[in-house]
């Protein structure tokens, strides 16, 4: 399996029937069919396709290839690609110093008052330096998400 995740130096063709053989094994492996992996998820197709995998090892797996910290792997991630949440950010962040700050913040969501951001950085501002690093904004949106369900 491990063939799959490798890279070759070949064209654009085999890159893309890579692609499309890895996307068929992210599918069967996504059980509950939402589009990203859970760690159980990937653990039990390692483990029942006869690539014995600890859970730690799934853990480290999660951790290094998670790029939008919400615990899941969206198949971007999955292939080490970037994420929706990373190129929001980066159109966000509009002097590209790695921060967002409120005024960066009200410039695309114009839909939110001056008071409905000042909340949101109050709650989402771990390090209270009145703007958002790339953590603080990843758990910002993925809370949003969770209270959306």
């Amino acid at each position: 399996m491990a063939k799959f995740f490798t890279k070759t130096a070949a064209g654009g063709n085999d890159e893309a029937k890579r692609r499309r053989e890895v996307r068929r094994y992210f599918d069967k492996a996504d059980k509950d069919k939402d589009g990203s992996l859970t760690k159980e998820e990937w653990y039990r197709v390692l483990n029942s396709s006869g690539v014995p995998t600890t859970r730690k090892e799934v853990e480290d797996f999660f951790e290094s290839m998670d790029r939008d910290f919400d615990g899941r792997l969206t198949f971007e991630e999955f292939m080490g690609e970037e994420c929706t949440i990373e190129k929001l950010f980066k159109s966000m962040d509009k002097n590209n110093d790695g921060y967002i700050t409120k005024e960066e913040f009200n410039a695309i969501c114009k839909n939110l008052n001056a008071e409905q951001v000042k909340m949101a950085f109050q709650r989402f501002d771990q390090t209270g330096d009145d703007r958002l690093d790339y953590r603080e904004f990843c758990y910002m949106i993925n809370k949003r998400g969770q209270e959306a369900r």
